[in-house]
């Protein structure tokens, strides 16, 4: 029985030593920016100063066209905040780099990782993986939704590492509305693709999607649109963040999907 309570303590003082081990961030009044600390270090209080510190930061950063209201990107920033705040007790590095992205002069662009070996579905680094969200994020910024105020960011990731980034963009006859899959496919394609280069060589080999909330699964259309270029992707679906993750395989999210493989076998060569 002693042995048993000996177990337990020690593996209740591990959970607390890992919880207390966590990073989180605060803001140095003489530097006029972020700073990674560790919580077991600083107190509580400084921990939810720095809420409010983000704020005033992000705030105060805006230009003044997003500083507009409606539909804005100061309302979209302040409803993520609003959310993340009451989600997350205290502010952490990829919450902390998620809210950044809102004001265009704080934002961070990736779109081209340095120095990565030929990338595939699965040798993917969580590194790799948050920079992908990250992206996804910063173009999520950019969404043209005032009539649904449903924000979406996506990220597509090829085998060179290079990174397209897209949102969706609403229209008042709703049937014409884009989502952010779709546009970061645009994007990719209309920069690089040559004849059918990224249908044959399965270029694609992951796509991000961020939205407040979280599961944002693409739509079918979306789905049926990534088929087409690597039914293997994978499909990496996050919460603004970047917690909450599902990470699927394409195929997983569209079974027996079409693509053109489907087209080809149904090919018929007639002899004259």
């Amino acid at each position: 029985m002693s042995c048993l309570l000996q177990g337990i303590l020690i593996l209740g003082s591990l959970i607390l030593n890992d919880q207390n081990s966590e990073d989180f961030v605060v803001y140095n009044e003489s530097k006029k920016d972020f700073e990674i600390v560790q919580k077991r270090i600083i107190d509580a209080d400084a921990l939810e100063k720095s809420w409010g510190d983000l704020k005033n930061y992000v705030d105060g950063s805006f230009n003044d066209n997003e500083l507009i209201e409606k539909f804005s990107v100061k309302d979209g920033f302040a409803k993520d905040y609003k959310y993340l705040k009451e989600k997350n007790k205290f502010l952490d590095v990829i919450t902390l780099e998620m809210l950044k992205q809102w004001s265009e002069n704080t934002q961070k662009q990736n779109v081209k990782l340095d120095n990565c070996e030929e990338l595939t579905e699965t040798n993917l680094t969580k590194d790799v993986k948050t920079k992908l969200i990250l992206e996804a994020q910063r173009a999520r910024t950019f969404a043209y939704a005032p009539y649904s105020e449903f924000h979406v960011g996506s990220a597509i990731l090829t085998k060179d590492g290079r990174i397209y980034s897209g949102c969706n963009f609403e229209n008042a006859a709703y049937g014409n509305t884009i989502c952010a899959e779709r546009s970061a496919i645009a994007k990719a394609i209309s920069s690089e693709n040559r004849g059918i280069s990224f249908q044959k060589k399965s270029n694609i080999v992951a796509i991000a999607v961020v939205l407040r909330g979280g599961g944002g699964s693409p739509c079918g259309n979306c789905r049926q649109a990534l088929y087409e270029f690597n039914p293997n992707m994978l499909v990496i679906m996050s919460d603004i963040d970047g917690k909450n993750i599902i990470e699927k395989r394409l195929y997983e999210l569209l079974p027996m999907g079409f693509g053109p493989c489907a087209l080809e076998n149904a090919k018929v060569e007639l002899k004259k």
